[in-house]
Parts: C-alpha cells; structure tokens; sequence
C-alpha cells in the first residue's frame, strides 16, 4: 500500500511542476547559400539563459558552408528544431525551423513584458497586443 501511496504522490508532484511551465514555439529560418540562421528578435525578448540555449551561430561553431546546408539540417535537428517549411526566396531556398521551449512563470513574464515593449508603434504588426 506504501508503494502506491509513493508513487501517486511522485505522479501528483511531477504533475504540479509540469503545470507551472509554460510550452513556446519559437522560429527561425536559414539560407542553403550561406548556412547563416536567423533568429529574427530572439536577442531583445528572451532572458540569457533562454538566449544561449536557443540562439546558436551553426556557421561559426561547425565551420560550415553553402555545401554543408543537408548537415546544418542536421545539427538543428539534433538541437531539437524541427523543419517546418521550405521556400525559395530570389532563386534560394530558404528554410522555416521551428522548436519548442518550456519557460517557467518569470521567463514568461519577462518575454510578454518585452514582447510589449517591442510592439509599442507597431500596433499594425501585433494589433492583438
């Protein structure tokens, strides 16, 4: 009876930690020409520990090329972004990644804190905001 008293106890607690996490789809795209990865404003709305994380210069740390975009797929893959979609842009493909975060109660506040900032004058971009 004391197993099954435990382990619903540890199901209970797990539950509740999970529960003050807050799930995020963040982007990014990348040209096959260059093999550079932009991550658009992720600078001015994540804390630094979200930034260092997420916002890795794949051309720098594996010394990677146009011929190497199949690798740098690759690599992303393996930081857990996933390919959404593919696009040509001026005869270029160019790549749409997206990954999924966990940000706790104070990450989350100060990212909509400055999700607001940054909409300030640019209500017709975020008019919802």
């Amino acid at each position: 009876m004391k197993k099954h008293l435990f382990i619903l106890l540890l199901c209970l607690t797990s539950g509740g930690a999970f529960a003050q996490t807050h799930k995020l789809t963040i982007y990014s795209s990348f040209y096959q020409y260059d093999c550079s990865v932009n991550y658009t404003d992720y600078d001015k709305l994540y804390p630094d520990s979200i930034k260092t994380a997420v916002m890795i210069d794949y051309q720098k740390k594996y010394q990677l090329n146009r011929r190497n975009s199949s690798i740098l797929l690759l690599r992303m893959n393996q930081d857990g972004w996933k390919l959404v979609s593919v696009f040509v842009n001026n005869g270029r493909p160019e790549y749409l990644m997206s990954k999924e975060i966990l940000l706790d109660d104070a990450a989350m506040n100060l990212y909509l804190q400055n999700l607001n900032s940054l909409s300030k004058g640019k209500n017709d971009v975020l008019p919802f905001l």
